[in-house]
């Protein structure tokens, strides 16, 4: 064993998709019915699960506006509000008899807070939405809702895009073997890729990438052909230290009924791992976030924000154990 945390060596759990017991499913404009809904839809009856759609609708800024106009605008907001809950019921009857038990909710506010503190209070354990657009300057400098739901919301959040068919056919995951936090993250992330490659009878990819730690550095000081083959040694020990690793993850699963690709690929995380899904033409991407999220988060960007930004397919992010939104129901 190549230094493989303890945590990644135990076995694969049999059903891990029924985990999913309160799924939310959110709408940023105005609520449709489409192959994403259909698919949150379907996992809620898989798993026995409530769907709450939810429509989100921001408050009026009252500042500054007299008597008169705050009592139009009290009432416009109330009509609006209406009118949502109303287009949820419509959508919610669209799912046809044999859906799950299904809830509408209006949630008001700034999105992203409203968003994790109806997980916070209702206890829903995914988050599911179409993506959002991210064609502008500031959703790049500040990110998008879809960026700042998977940087606070404790569970786990699917931002689901558009595929030209029904079911998934290929399933990305995408582990960490070397993490300094969580290493049992990586165990859950195979975990449910391998379920969802299941249900959608679909190939299960499994990619970690990796780097030799100051490579640069390293060859820029390698004047000599012996400090080269040296530093050569250095990264064929660190690839096949990797690729022990990545075999022991995987090797439990290899009793399930699927197909598993394994992709162990040098190159930079951030940028490798949505390239390697479009050259796949992979349909969802299951990845981890390791870090405490914090609100300086949104500015830096992380690996699991690139790689939404990137991918043309969905993304379901997963939150470490233990994690802790900074949104709070005392804010």
């Amino acid at each position: 064993m190549f230094g493989l945390p303890e945590a990644l060596t135990g076995e694969a759990r049999a059903e891990p998709m029924r985990r999913f017991k309160r799924i939310l499913y959110v709408f940023e404009d105005e609520p449709e019915h489409n192959a994403s809904l259909d698919r949150a839809a379907d996992l809620a009856r898989r798993n026995g699960a409530v769907l709450t759609l939810a429509h989100l609708v921001e408050e009026p800024d009252s500042m500054g506006s007299g008597e008169c106009t705050r009592r139009v605008t009290d009432k416009l907001y109330r009509t609006i509000l209406d009118e949502a809950e109303s287009e949820l019921r419509e959508i919610a009857r669209s799912l046809g008899p044999e859906r799950p038990e299904v809830r509408c909710k209006v949630l008001t506010g700034r999105p992203h807070v409203a968003v994790v503190r109806e997980v916070l209070r209702e206890g829903h354990d995914l988050v599911m939405k179409t993506a959002s657009p991210d064609d502008s300057l500031m959703t790049h400098i500040f990110g998008t809702l879809d960026t700042r739901i998977i940087e606070l919301c404790p569970c786990p959040v699917w931002i689901d895009k558009p595929i030209p068919h029904t079911r998934y056919s290929r399933i990305m995951a995408a582990v960490d073997l070397f993490a300094d936090s969580a290493p049992e993250l990586e165990v859950t992330i195979l975990e449910l890729a391998a379920s969802i490659a299941e249900i959608e009878h679909a190939e299960l990819h499994v990619i970690h990438v990796w780097q030799l730690y100051g490579e640069t550095a390293l060859r820029g000081r390698a004047f000599t052909k012996a400090a080269e083959e040296e530093v050569a040694a250095m990264i064929a020990e660190e690839r096949e230290r990797h690729a022990a690793a990545l075999e022991a993850l995987v090797e439990p699963f290899r009793e399930r009924p699927l197909q598993i690709e394994v992709h162990l690929v040098k190159g930079r995380p951030e940028l490798t791992i949505a390239e390697e899904a479009e050259r796949l033409e992979i349909d969802l991407i299951v990845i981890g976030t390791h870090a405490q999220s914090h609100l300086w988060g949104l500015l830096l960007g992380s690996t699991t924000q690139s790689v939404l930004r990137q991918a043309k397919c969905a993304v379901l992010a997963i939150k470490p154990p233990g994690f802790k939104s900074p949104i709070t129901l005392d804010d």
